[in-house]
């Protein structure tokens, strides 16, 4: 039996910074104790994380020393945490930094070779509400048009006479107005389920959670459609509404897997 050495890596950016990709054929990378940093946190961090998109270029310059070609899986996962703690700003820079991570992965391949999907495996019960108007933070409280198309002065008010902001849960722990958000909302009781009145709570701030409709626990997954993104060989195969098994067929055609797969090759 032959056992592949790893060279492990624990500790700070420094040290990740420092690995040669040229010089090493595998790296296993620990950064903390449990779960990495938001991406909001991240900084702050006191062993100095690499961002997503970091590790997702180290990785591939010491993938593409394979002249055979290589398979890289890059989740953002803490996308999923905010979102279950009710924190939409650290789920939406999160998602900022995922896409970093694929703008890296497509700009040190080739598309002409490199086939690229981008999916989820759930939705959240997240949702944007009212209509605000252009230019409004989209952390912000509803500020709508008056009838002439102009930004009013003050914030749109519901039946209840409070303000809202755009962003909301349909479930989860609901309003907190914390000095740090994301993870020590686990913590916290869950919402009470009545509306809070936001008239004077900076909806912007980085420990804000916004409110939730049915107070749980935690936010939940929901059920719609997820989309599916590709580039590069075979992404022309994901076209409408298909099954999630698909993603496989279309990786197994394009990578030229299985002999057996009765699938002709992309040329």
């Amino acid at each position: 039996m032959h056992i592949t050495q790893i060279q492990p890596m624990y500790g700070t950016r420094h040290q990740f910074d420092a690995i040669n990709p040229g010089s090493t054929e595998h790296l296993l990378g620990l950064f903390n104790m449990s779960h990495m940093e938001y991406e909001e946190d991240r900084l702050n961090d006191t062993g100095g994380e690499p961002s997503l998109s970091a590790m997702t270029a180290k990785a591939i310059a010491i993938l593409n020393k394979n002249k055979k070609g290589f398979f890289l899986h890059v989740e953002s996962g803490r996308i999923d945490h905010a979102h279950h703690v009710g924190n939409a700003q650290r789920a939406l820079k999160d998602t900022v930094e995922f896409a970093n991570a694929v703008k890296t992965a497509y700009e040190m391949t080739d598309p002409n070779n490199t086939l690229i999907i981008v999916t989820a495996d759930h939705s959240h019960v997240f949702t944007i509400a009212g209509y605000p108007t252009r230019g409004n933070p989209i952390l912000g409280k509803v500020i709508s048009n008056d009838a002439l198309g102009n930004p009013k002065a003050t914030p749109e008010l519901a039946n209840d006479k409070l303000p809202y902001a755009t962003l909301g849960y349909n479930n989860g722990l609901g309003y907190a107005n914390l000095a740090v958000g994301g993870d020590p909302r686990y913590f916290e009781p869950s919402a009470a389920g009545t509306r809070t009145d936001l008239t004077d709570i900076n909806t912007e701030s980085h420990g804000f959670h916004q409110e939730a409709l049915v107070p749980l626990h935690y936010e939940t997954h929901s059920a719609e459609d997820v989309a599916i993104y590709a580039s590069g060989p075979g992404a022309s195969l994901f076209q409408g509404t298909v099954e999630q098994n698909v993603i496989f067929h279309v990786m197994n055609k394009a990578g030229r897997l299985s002999i057996r797969s009765g699938l002709a090759p992309i040329k």
